[in-house]
């Protein structure tokens, strides 16, 4: 993660903004950790401002596990010694083998704010292990029965989450599909198993077991992005010729028509929108099948998943990002922390959303922050003020 701050005398004003108005004690009854390692003061302060949000509500005192480079702006904000075992983990990077006897509190970039949460279980495991399934289990309780009022919300947050692809309408994506064949000299009456997303060490079998299924199979054309010349296709040209992904991590082509087949990690793995292989055996059937399918023009993509698709994008990019006037967007960068240091200086320590939204999702031990409540959407407004287009 690269660096926002290389002034010193920006670092300072930080710290003096913190330490102003930031710098009390939330309590004495035992601490909470921030893990804080990053190269990155916006993945820094908002870690420890969660940190400080969970401290209120347990009257705890912070601890700050971080490089010596941001040592003086944790302090700032009123970071102790070690006092000992936690009694909560907030930390912006996740080990596989981070201990859940107690709350682990994972910080996202990106956005205003995001985070996922894991509280102890009857049966300890691994953070990536269980975040998924309970991730899924909110979603079914709180989103897919709320879909008819977040839908326009959903359809607009899909609309403008686009970027580079921009397809309007089915014939349009035909003839790049015929085009980026033609470009790669491809069989366009052959679909395209388009593979993404895989990082060297993780998800090694699943992935070997992907090179060697496409190197049997030839009834399909196969594309390794990772292989293919940077600048090559352009994302409307890509995605329009891709007729089911492989990813190793999470993805959103399924809210705009492209089925995913899920050989990797993420948050919301388990909520429907894609088709989730967990071993090589499940890999290759959904291989073979989408190979069968999409041979005869046809898809494995559902509507209700492709739903699921855009509720799942609408929860991570809005939903779940909650706006906070304490820790301004992530995507302001090099101007970053002169905001930082005016909202520090500005914004209420007991009356921002952020402290709010931490309180919800600790005392329903809810695994995802959210700016709404789900209990009471009746007095939420989800629908936008204007059309999506």
């Amino acid at each position: 993660m690269r660096r926002v701050v290389d002034d010193e005398e920006q670092v300072d004003q930080l710290v003096s903004a913190a330490r102003a108005y930031w710098g009390d004690s939330a309590g004495d009854t035992g601490c909470v950790v921030a893990e804080a390692f990053d190269e990155d003061v916006r993945a820094v302060v908002r870690t420890v401002m969660v940190a400080k949000a969970v401290c209120g509500l347990l009257s705890a005192r912070l601890v700050v596990l971080t490089d010596p480079r941001w040592r003086p702006l944790a302090e700032a904000f009123g970071a102790a010694a070690d006092l000992g075992p936690p009694d909560a983990l907030v930390t912006s990077r996740i080990d596989p083998g981070v201990r859940t006897d107690i709350p682990v509190v994972h910080v996202h970039g990106t956005g205003s704010l995001q985070a996922y949460a894991l509280f102890p279980g009857e049966t300890p495991v691994s953070f990536g292990e269980e975040l998924p399934g309970r991730v899924a289990e909110f979603f079914e309780r709180q989103i897919w029965p709320n879909r008819e009022a977040i839908r326009p919300s959903a359809e607009r947050t899909a609309w403008r989450a686009k970027e580079g692809y921009q397809v309007r309408t089915d014939t349009e994506r035909r003839q790049l599909r015929l085009y980026g064949c033609s470009r790669l000299r491809l069989d366009p009456g052959r679909p395209t198993i388009t593979v993404f997303g895989h990082m060297p060490g993780r998800d090694t079998e699943l992935f070997q077991e992907t090179e060697r299924y496409a190197a049997t199979e030839e009834s399909a054309n196969w594309l390794f992005l990772d292989r293919l010349r940077s600048g090559l296709l352009s994302p409307n040209i890509l995605w329009s010729m891709t007729d089911v992904a492989v990813t190793f991590g999470g993805s959103d082509l399924p809210a705009y028509g492209v089925p995913v087949i899920q050989a990797g990690w993420s948050e919301g793995a388990a909520c429907g929108a894609t088709h989730l292989a967990r071993t090589p055996e499940e890999l290759r059937d959904r291989l073979g099948e989408a190979v069968a399918v999409h041979g005869k023009a046809e898809t494995i993509l559902g509507l209700e998943q492709r739903e699921r698709a855009r509720l799942w994008l609408w929860l991570r990019r809005c939903g779940a990002d909650v706006p906070t006037q304490v820790l301004p967007r992530w995507e302001l960068g090099p101007d970053y922390p002169r905001a930082l240091a005016v909202a520090l200086r500005h914004a209420e320590p007991d009356g921002d959303p952020l402290f709010e939204a931490v309180r919800r999702m600790w005392e329903r031990r809810d695994p995802v922050l959210t700016r709404f409540d789900f209990q009471d959407l009746a007095k939420t407004p989800l629908t936008p003020a204007r059309s999506a287009r």
